[in-house]
């Protein structure tokens, strides 16, 4: 691995023309699935399981394939336990949280726990943080601009997905 490039997913994609593809593909992903699930929380304040159980089965096997290319499967497996980390974390906040977050978000955080520990579990972390603030950020000023209120429902979705994909780009 190059330990000259502090992004860690941009150092993977520098080690080969297959690893670089295969990251272009889970950057491809984020992008593809990562809008339309986006676009369905705003629209309707679901995640559907269609779109989340094919992120999943192509991030699973997009992380394999690039194991294989690296013939390093120690990344492999801490994505698997990130991704039991993150959906644990969020179904404990659910739970909690008397239906504030829904089963859309604990679904959502197990593809990003598994896309994010791959590269760094402290992108869990950063990630989990990025979206809690960008959320209660958004709220704060809809709130100021009396375009919400504190019941507001929000999506949070987005803001899982973009906290994640800046932590990916920043992760090591």
């Amino acid at each position: 691995m190059l330990e000259r490039n502090p992004v860690q997913i941009l150092a993977v994609a520098q080690e080969s023309w297959a690893a670089a593809l295969l990251v272009a593909a889970l950057l491809a992903c984020f992008a593809c699935f990562g809008y339309a699930l986006s676009a369905a929380d705003i629209a309707g304040h679901r995640l559907p399981n269609r779109l989340i159980a094919t992120w999943l089965l192509a991030s699973v096997i997009i992380l394999s394939l690039l194991g294989a290319v690296r013939m390093d499967y120690w990344p492999v497996l801490r994505a698997l336990f990130g991704m039991a980390l993150l959906c644990g974390g969020y179904l404990l906040v659910s739970l909690v949280s008397s239906g504030a977050m829904g089963m859309g978000d604990v679904k959502l955080s197990s593809v990003l726990g598994l896309n994010l520990a791959y590269f760094s579990l402290a992108s869990l972390f950063l990630a989990t943080l990025l979206a809690f603030v960008m959320a209660t950020l958004f709220v704060l000023l809809g709130t100021i601009l009396r375009r919400l209120t504190l019941k507001s429902a929000v999506p949070f979705g987005p803001f899982m997905i973009i906290g994640a994909l800046i932590a990916l780009f920043v992760a090591r």
